[in-house]
């Protein structure tokens, strides 16, 4: 069955992050998209050039360079290519399986590493966590277990693996950033924010591939089933969580930086810039790329409208 649906405006919603495209663009992914092909990692459902994750990163690192937007290039499609393989579904333990598709950076990572040991260490911890929540999901929906929106807002931090992808905004930044501004729990709730805002607009979006409750957990069913609302009731107020988020990562951001040593700090103000960058540059990627609207993008981005398959 199908129906049409109106999206809930998320490029309004996300209009006070100024949207940028880094220059090195079409030369990093295209170079990227060679060594994928050369590696043997390719999407099922479509080419990396329709998928588009280095429009994806160059939106998201504007002012990146080409080596550390290469990086985030090939570690976002490897995050794509993860997330699509049944591997990342694991069935006995977190780590068998496809786990170790991260492997294909190990390399880069390690020089990453030797110059930036707190980077790395942090990258890894939200690598463990990502792991981890996606063989909790696979496990949940094996089970016929559903999370409560309050579990699912946390789990989906982590099993996105936008933690992950937020991790790099510091090194793309190359930010020599204060252990007291890294550690403030006001940043750890700007970072949720940001995490909360990409990922209801992506379980938005992707609505337009088919919604039906008994499929993996998603903010939309998530709603439809504790508030007992059709779809349509579900989809906006979905939207007005990321309304609300944006606001709260407005209002987390002032806060941090009422504290004055924060507000004084050049490569603080560079840091929250970035955080605004990424949330521009991920949530109009949405309509770009053909993983969720297919070639409708453009459509949806002017009108909002879409026809979804759903089932009982």
């Amino acid at each position: 069955m199908m129906m049409s649906l109106q999206l809930p405006d998320l490029l309004s919603f996300c209009s006070v992050f100024e949207l940028r495209t880094n220059r090195h663009c079409r030369g990093v992914s295209q170079a990227s998209e060679k060594w994928l092909l050369e590696s043997g990692v390719a999407l099922s459902s479509m080419t990396w050039s329709t998928a588009k994750p280095g429009l994806l990163a160059a939106a998201c690192h504007p002012t990146a360079d080409p080596t550390q937007l290469r990086f985030i290039t090939d570690f976002l499609s490897l995050l794509l290519y993860h997330r699509e393989q049944p591997g990342a579904q694991a069935t006995t333990t977190p780590y068998s399986e496809n786990a170790d598709t991260f492997m294909f950076l190990s390399d880069r990572l390690s020089r990453v590493a030797y110059r930036h040991p707190a980077w790395y260490m942090r990258f890894i911890k939200s690598q463990r966590c990502y792991i981890e929540a996606r063989y909790q999901l696979s496990k949940n929906g094996t089970e016929g277990v559903i999370p409560d929106l309050e579990s699912y807002i946390e789990q989906r931090r982590d099993a996105s693996g936008l933690r992950m992808a937020l991790d790099m905004v510091l090194y793309a930044g190359d930010a020599r950033i204060p252990d007291t501004f890294l550690g403030d729990a006001l940043l750890g709730r700007l970072h949720d924010h940001a995490c909360d805002i990409a990922a209801w607009s992506e379980d938005i979006v992707s609505c337009a591939k088919g919604v039906s409750p008994k499929n993996e957990a998603n903010i939309v069913t998530i709603l439809m089933r504790e508030r007992n609302v059709p779809l349509a009731c579900a989809v906006s107020a979905a939207g007005t969580l990321v309304k609300q988020s944006v606001e709260a990562f407005l209002a987390t951001e002032e806060a941090l930086l009422s504290v004055p040593e924060f507000a004084a700090d050049h490569e603080t103000r560079r840091y929250l810039r970035g955080l605004r960058d990424w949330i521009a540059g991920f949530v109009n990627w949405l309509y770009e790329t053909q993983l969720f609207l297919g070639e409708k993008g453009n459509e949806v981005r002017t009108f909002g409208w879409v026809f979804i398959p759903t089932s009982p």
